[in-house]
């Protein structure tokens, strides 16, 4: 009796591997059926595409460095006029320095997004850039007028 029971133990926890091991999950099935082919070419357009980005951000942090430095010209010009910059302005400067200080971190990140989050983090970085020069922009027309 107890060779029975070992044996029917024996049999149902290899029954539980053989299960276990040959289930794949719905990820794992439709990898398997892209072709290999298929997976490279996407590999090295997100690939191309993280390179393009991470050339037009650099070239957008250049830009928004030299616009950087038109607004502290602009302020000090300003001031030198016996003006001084209202409580608006002073929290607009630095709303533009935290999102400033949130786009290099992301710019080195750029490399090792997935494919899954690149859209949207792509489509977030761009954004951020347009808008610190966007209000860059406006803080240097308003010191001007």
């Amino acid at each position: 009796m107890v060779k029975i029971y070992k044996a029917l133990w024996l049999f149902l926890a290899a029954s539980i591997i053989v299960a276990v091991s040959g289930c794949e999950t719905g990820k794992q099935k439709s990898d398997a059926k892209q072709p290999v082919e298929q997976k490279t070419e996407i590999t090295n357009q997100l690939i191309t595409e993280h390179n393009d980005l991470l050339t037009k951000a650099n070239q957008e942090i250049h830009n928004i460095n030299d616009k950087l430095t038109l607004l502290n010209e602009k302020i000090h010009i300003y001031q030198e006029k016996g003006k001084k910059l209202t409580a608006a302005q002073n929290k607009e400067i630095d709303e533009i320095e935290r999102i400033r200080g949130t786009i290099n971190p992301r710019i080195h990140e750029i490399n090792s997004i997935s494919q899954e989050k690149w859209e949207s983090f792509k489509t977030s970085l761009v954004k951020d850039i347009d808008e610190v020069k966007s209000r860059i922009d406006k803080l240097v027309g308003e010191l001007t007028k």
